[in-house]
């Protein structure tokens, strides 16, 4: 075959594989709910947390598109009478829930984005196991933070250190990481035609000597009050088919 002949083919050629290609992909589909409920246990539990219901923010309603659902609730460690007595403070810990709406890119997003605009910085970011009873460990994303606060009772502000826990849930997929999370995502739109939900669940605990509260002690509470929400939060049954 003539060169220039074969050069003049294989444009069109590009051309109509590509086309054709849009009618082997997949129809759109229903949107997937993430496997993950929105009711936070409020209340005194067994396990000696105590939570109080959390509204969002304006800001948050403002920067994330309309559709987007939130939960939100603080939740306080009971101290036993060694601890009271000790002058040992109660871990408090923020834990929150955002549901993507249609917009994915507009309802959800990474912790990272949003922290520094809270006044926090030094940010450090590593990779965690936490246990989850009758269902392993899930690897979670854990952010090191500090925030400079001023207190009521004095003009100079302290240095207060946090630690942030967070995953994503889907429908079928759950994942720590923002960049897996969003090929997911891709990959279920375009070799599926489905379009699903995401959720992501935070949990926020400061420590310090400020506040009576150890490194070690917050982060001990603090797993166990993932493990304790997860296990009832999370449909695992979606997630394992």
């Amino acid at each position: 075959m003539n060169k220039n002949l074969l050069k003049l083919c294989v444009l069109p050629l590009i051309l109509a594989i590509t086309v054709g290609s849009i009618y082997f992909l997949p129809e759109k589909g229903n949107s997937a709910e993430c496997s993950i409920s929105m009711e936070l246990p409020l209340g005194l539990n067994p396990r000696g947390w105590y939570g109080e219901r959390r509204q969002e923010t304006e800001r948050e309603r403002t920067l994330l598109a309309a559709d987007t659902k939130f939960a939100k609730a603080d939740y306080k460690k009971e101290l036993s009478l060694d601890e009271a007595m000790n002058n040992v403070s109660p871990t408090l810990c923020h834990v929150s829930i955002v549901r993507s709406g249609v917009d994915l890119n507009n309802s959800i997003h990474r912790p990272e984005r949003c922290l520094p605009a809270q006044g926090h910085y030094d940010l450090k970011s590593s990779i965690v196991s936490v246990p989850v009873d009758g269902h392993g460990s899930i690897q979670m994303t854990k952010l090191d933070t500090k925030q400079n606060v001023t207190q009521s009772n004095s003009s100079t502000p302290i240095i207060l250190n946090s630690m942030h826990y967070y995953v994503f849930i889907g429908h079928k997929q759950i994942t720590h990481n923002h960049i897996e999370r969003t090929f997911l995502d891709m990959q279920d739109r375009v070799l599926f035609g489905r379009d699903q939900h995401w959720a992501y669940f935070q949990i926020s605990t400061a420590y310090g000597k400020e506040i009576g509260i150890s490194k070690e002690t917050a982060k001990a509470n603090t797993e166990l009050l993932i493990n304790q929400l997860l296990t009832e939060l999370i449909q695992w049954n979606e997630l394992s088919e």
